[in-house]
């Protein structure tokens, strides 16, 4: 266990992998108890090496060095050699490693000190019943609670409050307190102080962070948790309870900075908090595109690298760093097509959302318009002109000005993308 607890936030515009890092963090506090036999009986029905070496590591809570590995599959007699680290490389997530042969799926990364790691939502990803196939038996013990603010999430949700609850026996109402989602959580960590909890709030910049925490927003303060040097206890206000928070408690939260400003962020949150930035990156697309075995700056004829930077950029021109678009769009690029419809179903939606009361500079993010202002041929987002005298005979003392309707071009070919990043 970690000797300090971690409070923090990950901002950034939609799409740069926010909800995915929470996601890969919960798997840390999942512990499944795979026995031995549940690990041989699976490799011997797949005789597949990764995943034998995926619930080895699994069982010993996913983290493991190379020689770990070796030494449990040796232990586990198995009348085959495995050479762990081939294995490893093989299915690696680095693709720094370009002089191995690359093997599906990518579910190992190394992460410092020796350790490799494995992926559960990758694994998951390429084989869906991985866990209800190998796993269904074993018991899991989740040691984590997740949430999601919004505008009427309250005080009484998250950490206690009076919530009527029918009583089928009794035929009756319960108006007695219940206890929130962070309290819940809060408990079940001191009855285990060995192990580390977490709570994940995804979203949290949208609820009344001084209504949600209360009095309570002082006691997440890590110096101020149970056994701390400093360490601060609140009645509760309902059930009367003396409460302060455990030290074995993480609390990450998530925060879209397109939704609102990281500025008008409580300051009472932001002292206790470590904000860390989560920004698009490119590299995270030419990385995940070369492990599809797809070019990421040849895709059909399009360079993706200087399409997604190109798109950003101009973005932070006409707008603010705040509101660019996540490398998650075109994760799953694997031709033009794909890119085709990531523009009509995804980009284009969410720029009308940013300039919803200027529309020609979705056209200018597009390049779309030449020297002269004029429309390109083949324009992605095009408009054409509704004309007042068109549509009324008389117009009496009202002046009427034409104006432009707006539309996505149904036929966005190569070369209306490649407009995009090049002259």
């Amino acid at each position: 266990m970690s000797v300090t607890a971690e409070n923090i936030i990950y901002y950034g515009p939609p799409g740069t992998g926010k909800t995915y890092l929470l996601q890969n963090k919960m798997s840390d506090y999942i512990d499944y108890q795979v026995s031995d036999t549940q690990i041989i009986k699976a490799y011997q029905s797949e005789t597949k090496e990764w995943i034998l070496i995926s619930l080895i590591m699994i069982q010993s809570r996913g983290k493991m060095k190379p020689s770990e590995i070796q030494t449990k599959i040796d232990s586990l007699k198995l009348g085959k050699r495995v050479s762990v680290a081939s294995v490893l490389e093989a299915h690696s997530m680095n693709v720094a490693l370009a002089d191995i042969i690359r093997k599906t799926p990518s579910i190992f990364f190394e992460c410092g000190n020796g350790y490799w790691y494995v992926s559960r939502i990758k694994i998951q990803q390429n084989m869906p019943d991985f866990f209800e196939k190998f796993l269904s038996a074993s018991e899991v013990e989740r040691r984590y609670a997740f949430v999601t603010f919004h505008q009427s999430f309250s005080y009484e949700d998250f950490i206690e409050g009076i919530r009527p609850a029918y009583v089928k026996e009794t035929n009756s109402i319960d108006y007695s307190p219940k206890d929130g989602v962070f309290k819940e959580i809060c408990r079940t960590a001191a009855e285990h102080p060995e192990k580390e909890y977490a709570v994940f709030i995804d979203e949290i910049n949208r609820g009344n962070i001084s209504e949600i925490f209360g009095e309570l927003i002082s006691l997440i303060e890590v110096d101020k948790r149970k056994d701390m040097e400093n360490e601060l206890s609140a009645t509760l206000p309902y059930s009367k309870e003396i409460f302060v928070v455990p030290r074995n408690l993480n609390i990450f939260g998530t925060m879209n900075s397109a939704d609102r400003s990281v500025g008008t962020i409580d300051i009472a949150l932001r002292r206790r908090f470590k904000f860390i930035p989560m920004n698009p990156d490119v590299n995270v697309i030419a990385d995940e595109l070369t492990l599809n075995h797809v070019n990421p700056q040849n895709v059909d004829g399009v360079n993706v690298i200087k399409l997604f930077d190109t798109i950003n950029s101009r973005i932070e021109l006409l707008l603010d760093r705040n509101h660019m678009i996540g490398q998650a769009m075109f994760m799953a690029v694997r031709n033009a097509d794909d890119i085709i419809r990531i523009i009509q179903d995804k980009i284009v939606p969410l720029m009308e959302e940013y300039f919803f009361n200027d529309l020609q500079k979705i056209q200018m993010v597009f390049n779309d318009l030449d020297e002269s202002g004029e429309l390109r041929e083949n324009a992605i987002y095009m408009h054409s002109i509704l004309s007042a005298d068109s549509y009324f005979d008389f117009v009496g003392d009202y002046l009427i000005l034409d104006k432009k309707r707006y539309f996505i071009n149904p036929n966005i070919t190569v070369t209306s993308i490649r407009h995009i990043y090049g002259k």
